[in-house]
């Protein structure tokens, strides 16, 4: 959450594709191409932004599961926090090589490209979030420090634009993680004004990616425009009122950042009219431009929630709920997903499972849910603050429902699936389901499992044990197949084919049937560096993006070629990478 990094990042090539959205705002309201409305009920999923590079958890889980888990509790957009070093693909560490198969021998930046992927498959809205400058230190309070210039800052923002414009679910960046400090908005001062900064930004990344959004937190304390009740970090909007952003209106979405006493103790939570207060301070730090006509997105809100921490917050996030509703400002990104945010905790528990469902019953109240998007939300008064709770209908007995079970990665070896269970029955049941499977499953996540031979049997756990007519469940496994029953993609990897010592080696990452995505490592074999190289390689089905060379494709063979600049060079000896997606 409070947290800044160092060199360059190297900029890749992405490739447009057909299928990319359009995303716009007007009014208070997020909208896509086709002119729908989009609400953001989103949530925080951190690690990129940390020495380990790779979101948090996936020591003890899998991270598809997770992604699962997030759809199943009604979330529909993320905020995904990186730092410089995840963008330039640097190790990732800290993850459970057994229960991510997938993701063994994969960078930084791979890993990222993958669980953006997934997100987008699943029709997660994407928020990128450049955190800190360093992944092994603190959130700055400007956006670039003595070994991280303004420049590298607008690179690194320009190419997660170009890399990611391509998904369709990508809406946009936040260009700076929380300014604060020596951070100033208004006072003429280019180094330190941040609304100058943001607009550069902003032009940079519309450049290069028309189609999405630029989201713009505010400062801290600030000389002018700014009243004097302290404001949280990335929280205080008020000079905005006297120095509009240089952003064209349709593609800026404010997003502040809010806090409770669990995370610092504001002397307004100890005024003896807590909560009531706090409406008139949250007006003057951000709400009042909802009225002026801006959209905004809160980008972090959360706390313990009575789980522990300040009793407090509980009536702090009932009440800011409450003001959010009422005024219309439904867009949010809670912080965190992950419970390993010391001041805050997550949605999840601390077993990395588990879920505090009263925090989930209490922003489905805000996006007019129902817990798990399958019930009613009904509210009672324990306190004098009221919390949401949930009355979902009664169910009837266990019911062996239909699974349909797709495959998400394999490699010959093994795989993974997502297994969907629907519910075609006219009440909400406690449900299992049978599904046929290849090899053994070693992990399975979203359900209790039995395996007798091919015959994989589940049922719900305690979270998600019931579904109501005509709504589905997912869970997802890990399998590993005999030798004998091994299977290879249609796409396999292919051998390597030799040009002048330059060698390439096609692998695949991830199949889902009607596509696949793949990594090519180029290799010089050679006794002197390259200058530049070109390979050519077969593969199966249309490529529709391809990143880190320049190509074409005829028929099935890819003839792919360096970047001047990025990596025509390489060494005697060395490797490189490119990586594709294709239709089949």
């Amino acid at each position: 959450m409070k947290i800044s990094l160092v060199k360059t990042a190297v900029i890749s090539l992405l490739f447009w594709t057909a299928g990319v959205h359009a995303y716009t705002v007007q009014d208070g309201t997020v909208y896509d191409d086709a002119n729908h409305p989009i609400q953001l009920q989103g949530v925080n999923w951190f690690g990129f932004e940390t020495s380990d590079r790779i979101v948090n958890g996936l020591w003890a889980r899998n991270w598809q599961s997770m992604i699962d888990q997030m759809k199943s509790l009604g979330f529909n957009a993320v905020r995904i926090p990186v730092c410089p070093d995840t963008l330039v693909g640097a190790s990732a560490t800290n993850y459970d090589r057994t229960l991510n198969p997938d993701l063994v021998g994969k960078n930084s930046l791979q890993i990222l490209d993958a669980v953006l992927a997934e997100f987008d498959r699943q029709q997660f809205y994407i928020l990128l979030d450049h955190h800190r400058l360093n992944c092994n230190a603190g959130i700055s309070e400007l956006w670039y420090e003595s070994d991280y210039s303004a420049q590298s800052w607008i690179s690194d923002l320009k190419f997660m634009a170009n890399r990611y414009k391509s998904l369709p679910h990508f809406i946009g960046i936040d260009l700076k993680n929380e300014p604060h400090g020596a951070a100033t908005w208004g006072t003429g001062n280019a180094s330190t004004d941040w609304n100058g900064a943001a607009a550069m930004a902003a032009t940079a990344v519309l450049n290069a990616a028309p189609d999405i959004l630029v989201f713009v937190e505010g400062v801290e304390g600030n000389p002018v425009c700014s009243g004097t009740t302290a404001h949280w970090w990335g929280g205080n909007l008020e000079p905005l009122s006297c120095y509009p952003l240089n952003i064209p209106s349709n593609k800026l979405v404010l997003a502040p950042h809010v806090y409770g006493p669990d995370v610092y103790e504001q002397t307004y939570f100890s005024d003896p009219t807590f909560p009531d207060n706090m409406p008139a301070i949250w007006d003057a730090h951000f709400g009042q431009f909802k009225k002026a006509g801006y959209t905004l997105a809160i980008g972090e809100i959360g706390g313990k929630y009575g789980h522990g921490g300040d009793p407090k917050d509980v009536k702090f996030q009932n009440a800011l709920i409450a003001y959010l509703k009422g005024k219309g400002i439904t867009n949010l990104f809670y912080w965190s997903w992950n419970p390993n945010s010391g001041d805050t905790g997550g949605i999840l528990q601390d077993d990395w499972t588990a879920v505090w469902q009263d925090k989930v019953n209490l922003l489905a109240s805000l996006w007019g849910l129902s817990g798990s998007g399958t019930t009613t939300t009904t509210t009672t008064q324990p306190t004098t603050t009221t919390t949401p709770v949930v009355t979902p209908p009664t169910p009837t007995g266990t019911t062996s429902l239909a699974g349909k079970t797709t495959i998400n990665s394999d490699w010959g070896t093994g795989y993974c699936a997502t297994v969907t269970v629907l519910n075609s029955t006219p009440a909400t049941v406690f449900w299992n389901t049978s599904v046929t499977i290849q090899g053994t499953v070693n992990n399975l996540w979203n359900a209790g499992y039995t395996q007798s031979g091919s015959e994989l049997l589940a049922s719900g756990l305690s979270w998600n044990n019931t579904v109501a007519s005509g709504a589905s469940v997912t869970f997802g496994f890990c399998a590993t197949r005999p030798a004998s029953t091994s299977t290879t993609t249609s796409a396999p990897a292919a051998p390597a084919t030799s040009t002048n010592g330059i060698t390439s080696v096609l692998s695949i990452s991830s199949d889902w049937g009607a596509g696949y995505c793949a990594q090519v490592n180029v290799t010089n074999g050679g006794n002197t560096a390259t200058q530049s190289w070109q390979v050519t390689q077969q593969v199966g089905g249309r490529i529709n993006n391809l990143w880190n060379a320049v190509y074409t494709q005829s028929g099935s063979t890819l003839t792919a070629s360096s970047i001047s600049g990025q990596n025509n060079v390489i060494s005697a000896g060395g490797t490189t990478q490119f990586g594709f997606c294709a239709t089949r």
